[in-house]
């Protein structure tokens, strides 16, 4: 793939996570503006329901992608070594994989229990 394609990939994936980021957050100010969870159960049973949990799941994943391709960007138009550039994007990637497996363990927990 020529580099002009990644380009448009990364375009069209930061545009796409953000779309359904914002999508999500009116969601979820719509909700507690109408009287959402107050307590730990509440949020908790909330967080329960299937279909809430795989959107929760859905924002998390569009957030770390979102912020991959933009911190990505940043780093290969601004990081010039080569190596400091790919160990940047390496301490990167192990930092958003952690927080992925971090977020789907929470909400994974949330429907065992």
């Amino acid at each position: 793939m020529n580099w002009q394609a990644q380009g448009v990939r990364a375009w069209l994936l930061q545009h796409l996570s953000a779309l359904y980021l914002a999508l999500f957050a009116v969601a979820v100010l719509v909700w507690l503006v109408a009287g959402g969870a107050h307590t730990y159960q509440e949020w908790r049973a909330l967080l329960a329901r299937p279909a809430v949990n795989v959107a929760v799941a859905l924002a998390f994943a569009a957030l770390l992608m979102h912020a991959w391709v933009g911190v990505r960007d940043v780093l290969i138009d601004y990081v010039h070594p080569a190596a400091l550039r790919f160990g940047l994007l390496a301490l990167l990637a192990l930092a958003l994989l952690a927080t992925a497996l971090w977020a789907f363990m929470v909400l994974l927990s949330v429907v065992v229990l």
